[in-house]
């Protein structure tokens, strides 16, 4: 099978995800295109934004004194001309995006523009599941013209977990594939015991003063998120590290994964800061269920998280932290090859083709009794 997944080239959640698919599906003997770029494509800028983004990256080549004709081309002027022949010849086209974002209809407008040309499904690969996120009402209130679970063929959710419920009464449209985390430089390498504290957020200045409160007390020296960091830098400081305190509600939250894959135990004042990492979870139920072994919640009390810090300093284990998050997060650690093959044969079988996503139109009404809920 040829696949084409649309990546991109930020220093957030999209390429890791991307990249973890693409080494998946190749494991599996599939050839596979991986569009670094594809993302900015697809959101169907103008030819002159286009031209300003490839000079900019051009500027910035010349910069590193690279040589223009060796090292750069104009990518994303000529994306089309570059890759069409991949993209057309291709058995499915997956776009890794997040929802709320991949559902406004002024936002990667091109996938509409695709699928006059594309002669085969298209579809989505998320940390989450739209219908358990609560986000539809939000999508429509803000353009009643956004779309629903009619913008994809199929959808390839990393994660169902969260405090919301899955509607009983939609049937399965997904095959939830899990996330490959593993990387060469996400490993346990802490010389001392370490905090980190990630980046602070409006809102949660509270939270953030009892972490800090807390580990003076228990004299854990800390390093506070700031600024910006490039993929390399970070991970060094989760590799550095023995613990990581969370500094505000995810959905998913990626960090959480790569620092225990480095061995850090993860702090939160809430089990509902983390619903992607529930345990034991009722999908079809709203509700918040335990965490798994790495990580301590200690309901925002400054003494309650003075003692647990203490605690894991005697006891601490890089290692045993490491296998913790393999056992108890065993798809988020390595994607789900039996979930991923069900989604080849629906390809390879053509039970999801091109025409499939408008089967999900009326399943939105769904939606709605599932979203009537708080969003942090």
């Amino acid at each position: 099978m040829r696949f084409v997944i649309f990546s991109g080239k930020n220093n957030d959640y999209i390429p890791p995800l991307a990249n973890g698919l693409y080494e998946q599906l190749i494991q599996m003997g599939h050839s596979v295109y991986l569009l670094n770029n594809g993302i900015y494509w697809l959101r169907s800028h103008s030819f002159i934004h286009l031209l300003i983004a490839d000079l900019f990256h051009l500027k910035k080549n010349l910069k590193l004194k690279k040589k223009f004709f060796q090292y750069y081309f104009f990518s994303l002027l000529f994306f089309w001309v570059k890759h069409r022949k991949r993209i057309l010849e291709a058995d499915c086209l997956i776009v890794v995006c997040n929802c709320p974002q991949v559902f406004y209809k002024n936002n990667l407008r091109r996938i509409e523009w695709l699928r006059k040309r594309f002669d085969g499904p298209i579809v989505n690969y998320d940390l989450h599941y739209m219908p358990n996120q609560g986000w539809f009402k939000k999508i429509k209130k803000e353009n009643k013209y956004n779309f629903g679970l009619e913008r994809f063929d199929w959808y390839l959710p990393a994660s169902l977990t969260m405090e919301f419920a899955i509607p009983r009464q939609l049937p399965k449209i997904y095959d939830c594939i899990g996330f490959n985390v593993k990387s060469d430089d996400l490993f346990p390498e802490q010389n001392d015991f370490i905090a980190l504290l990630d980046f602070p957020r409006k809102g949660y200045e509270k939270e953030r003063a009892v972490q800090k409160e807390a580990l003076k007390k228990a004299n854990v020296p800390y390093i506070e998120l700031k600024g910006h960091y490039t993929r390399d830098e970070i991970r060094k400081l989760y590799r550095k590290c023995s613990l990581y305190f969370v500094s505000c509600r995810e959905s998913f939250c990626l960090p959480v994964l790569e620092t225990q894959l480095c061995g850090d135990i993860v702090f939160t004042p809430y089990e509902k800061w983390l619903p992607a990492h529930m345990l034991d979870k009722n999908l079809y139920e709203f509700g918040v269920t335990h965490l798994g072994r790495n990580f301590r919640v200690y309901h925002n009390n400054e003494d309650e998280l003075v003692k647990l810090i203490n605690v894991v300093k005697k006891d601490f284990s890089a290692k045993r932290n490491v296998e913790n998050f393999k056992e108890d997060y065993p798809y988020y650690f390595a994607i789900n090859e039996k979930n991923m093959i069900s989604f080849v044969d629906r390809i390879s079988n053509k039970t999801v083709t091109k025409n499939t996503h408008m089967d999900f139109l009326g399943l939105n009404d769904y939606l709605s009794m599932s979203d009537d809920v708080i969003l942090y």
